[in-house]
């Protein structure tokens, strides 16, 4: 509506004034003329100041301005101002038109009919509106595209079935099998909806060196109406079996008015866990986390979803899928205790018939006295905490007691950080006279694994009776699932004593449990967990969870305490790295794509190797099985790619080992899916803001379905390809009859009003 307004009142459409440049074409006897002209009016108009009648200097003023207005106009006009502009040559170019062929076209977001319907309304063949006016001045090449585009010779020919959107592909197709043609410009017809890999600048900047403008039409609603979505979906891709991992979600919903929803996790079509939470605002989002039970090993591909709405446009958005390995292992873990306590004691024996831990118990007995226990080996250990990182790195967690810092080497205390940032292992820090500040830990290589800040030390005596309540965070992690049930678990539980004096909670940091002082001097955080580097921590500020299991309320029966230490040794473990770590990129792909593998090889100090012979094995569904040397990334130390073709649909089993110098290791099998994974429905709101920056990037032009009608008049004037320049006069624009004579009209009745001659 505006720009036919526009085209109204200055002739031309304001493409043409973007792209024109502003000449006169008057004779040079008319310039003359002109000059002459200016010069008496100018004289004229020194007149008007000694106008006499009932006027102020102010009316006089205005009349000056008005007429001098006038005669500025048509002093202009006499010049013959003009625009010259490049039209493209009829029939001697060509126009790329790409219509979007992918899931997403299919999406009913209007309430009347899915997007394909507009998209073939507009472009549908050649007796389509819009192709035919382009048909009148240029050759046009019709594109499908979703993955990546395909020449069509009709729009027919599109199926909708595309499993990803690709713009930067597509549009990068497009250019080089254009590339030897007279190309006046592309048309890319889509919702914008992009879910690809790569980034869309890449092919924006090779089309702008090009100068290739790109007129982009957007189709679909940017706001999907009463939809739910599954946004991400994230759990521990390793666990141990008999663990709880906690199921990430965050859930995006479109409308309003539902008291509750429900996020459930299914494994084989059985129930596993589900989690009801209160719906986020409209067109927000929110994150939901439910711990689910792994009690067997083997591969567990988990399905999360939310339950669908009786109305919404979209269902395929609200369930996701993700692999869990369950290793059927038994883990390593240092216990380093400083002093005779009853904590070391009641925790081994807690976990002590986990036949998936194995705790080596290292009490410090005396000076240079260490009292072994649960050692492979009799000479492990023997001089006490281990002083090689070999030694150490061995493990996969490391449990610290009431020991003090000076009890170790500056050299152990950087090992003791390296093992959590950079092998990836598991740090309990556990409370006690000889930990935390009250340790010395402050300055020292380990201050910045702690979860919290340390304070300056306790006064000698100084003791709280702590209450202990989880926080939110804290009833939804797997450290804290106990029992029957989280919260009941730990409201049973007795007070416990700290003797650690602890600042506040780090940035980065969770606390899952505050102790709150019986005799009413506040609170301290009494479990937090951070993750640092490729690791994780947790502290426990207490000093005796050991009273847990003797409260005289518990029976024999009570199992709980013995779920708190299988629950946090098994989260300790849970992701920690081997030598040989394999990974797919992503778990779920669509038919045709590649499943992207990344192996990390480290030696027994955890640094990367370069150098290694790493090969992939690759069972497919239908059990064959192939092999696939992985080649080294180039400036990342120790890591490996290649990429597996995927020839059948279903679950694929990918298995990798390394050779080491005289190592060869082996790495946990990984799982990966394919198939129908629905991504086009994920993130499926048009978006015309990328649409718009595709088009003002290359110097096209954005249009919404309404408008798109005016394309083909606007890539008239393409200054690519084969063009003609053309003047186009100004002098005799609507806008200039109109402007004069209402300067004039103006005039006389200001000059009526007053009386003047």
């Amino acid at each position: 509506m505006l720009t036919s307004v526009f085209e109204l009142l200055f002739k031309y459409r304001p493409v043409v004034f973007e792209r024109g440049h502003l000449v006169f074409s008057a004779p040079r006897i008319v310039s003359f003329v002109v000059l002459a002209l200016a010069l008496i009016s100018i004289i004229v108009l020194w007149r008007y100041p000694t106008l006499g009648g009932r006027s102020s200097w102010r009316i006089r003023a205005g009349l000056l301005v008005l007429r001098g207005a006038v005669l500025v106009l048509v002093l202009v006009a006499l010049l013959r101002p003009a625009l010259l502009v490049s039209t493209a040559v009829p029939e001697r170019n060509v126009v790329g038109i790409l219509l979007d062929d992918s899931q997403s076209m299919q999406i009913i977001d209007d309430g009347t009919g899915p997007r394909a319907d507009q998209l073939r309304q507009l472009f549908g063949g050649q007796a389509a509106p819009i192709p035919a006016a382009l048909a009148e001045r240029f050759q046009i090449r019709f594109y499908r595209f979703s993955r990546s585009a395909e020449r069509i010779g009709n729009p027919e020919a599109l199926r909708h079935d595309g499993g990803r959107s690709d713009l930067a592909t597509a549009l990068d197709d497009v250019r080089r099998d254009l590339a030897a043609l007279p190309l006046a410009g592309l048309v890319l017809v889509s919702d914008g909806a992009d879910n690809a890999d790569s980034s869309v600048t890449r092919a924006l900047l090779a089309l702008s060196a090009a100068k290739i403008p790109v007129y982009t039409v957007g189709i679909g609603a940017e706001r999907l109406r009463n939809d739910l979505e599954l946004v991400r979906v994230e759990a521990p891709r390793v666990a141990l079996q008999g663990s709880s991992v906690v199921v990430e979600a965050l859930v995006r919903q479109s409308g309003s008015g539902r008291d509750s929803l429900e996020l459930v996790v299914e494994a084989a079509g059985q129930r596993l866990a589900a989690q009801r939470f209160a719906p986020p605002g409209d067109g927000q989002a929110t994150t939901v986390r439910v711990p689910v039970a792994l009690p067997t090993s083997g591969a567990r591909e988990l399905v999360v979803r939310v339950p669908a709405l009786s109305d919404e446009p979209i269902t395929r958005n609200n369930e996701r899928r993700l692999f869990v390995s369950v290793l059927a292992r038994t883990e390593d873990i240092l216990y380093f205790e400083g002093e005779p306590r009853f904590e070391f004691a009641f925790m081994r024996r807690a976990v002590a018939g986990d036949t998936n831990l194995h705790v080596v118990g290292l009490q410090r007995s005396a000076e240079g006295k260490y009292l072994r226990l649960g050692v492979r080996d009799s000479l492990d250990l023997i001089g006490g905490f281990p002083r090689s990182r070999e030694d150490l790195f061995k493990y996969r967690a490391l449990v610290l007691g009431s020991v003090e810092a000076a009890a170790f080497t500056a050299e152990q205390l950087r090992a003791i950080s390296d093992f959590v940032g950079r092998r990836g292992g598991g740090l309990l820090l556990l409370g006690g006279r000889r930990a935390f500040a009250e340790g010395g830990y402050r300055d020292t290589p380990m201050e910045d694994l702690f979860p919290v800040s340390l304070e300056s030390p306790a006064d000698s005596g100084w003791l709280r009776v702590l209450d202990l309540e989880l926080t939110p965070a804290g009833r939804a992690h797997p450290v804290t699932r106990v029992g029957g049930g989280t919260e009941s678990a730990w409201d049973s539980m007795p007070p416990l004593t700290t003797v650690n004096r602890l600042g506040r909670l780090k940035p980065g940091a969770t606390a899952l449990a505050m102790g709150r002082d019986t005799a009413g001097r506040g609170e301290q955080v009494a479990l937090a967990v951070q993750r640092f580097g490729r690791g994780k921590v947790a502290a426990l500020a207490v000093q005796d969870v050991w009273l847990w299991k003797m409260n005289p309320a518990a029976t024999l029966e009570d199992r709980r305490f013995e779920g708190f230490w299988r629950q946090m040794l098994r989260w300790l473990v849970n992701g920690t790295p081997d030598r040989l770590a394999l990974t797919v990129q992503t778990d779920q792909v669509s038919p045709g794509e590649p499943i992207t593998l990344l192996a990390d090889v480290h030696d027994e100090a955890f640094l990367g190797v370069s150098a290694a012979q790493v090969t992939a094995e690759i069972l497919s569904p239908s059990g064959q099985t192939s092999e696939v040397v992985m080649d080294w990334v180039v400036g990342t130390e120790g890591q490996y790619r290649t990429s597996v073709p995927t020839p059948e649909v279903g679950q694929y089993a990918v298995m990798a080992r390394a050779t080491v110098g005289a190592d060869t290791l082996e790495a946990e099998p990984t799982f990966a899916r394919v198939g129908d994974v629905g991504r086009e429905f994920f993130g499926a709101e048009a978006r015309p803001d990328l649409l718009r920056r595709i088009s003002e990037e290359t110097g096209g032009k954005f249009y919404p379905a309404a408008t798109a009608a005016e394309l083909p008049k606007d890539i008239l004037y393409s200054e690519r390809g084969i063009t003609r320049t053309e003047r186009l006069d100004l002098w005799d624009m609507p806008i200039v009859f109109l402007l004069v004579a209402g300067l004039l009209t103006a005039e006389w009745g200001l000059r009526r009003s007053r009386g003047l001659s």
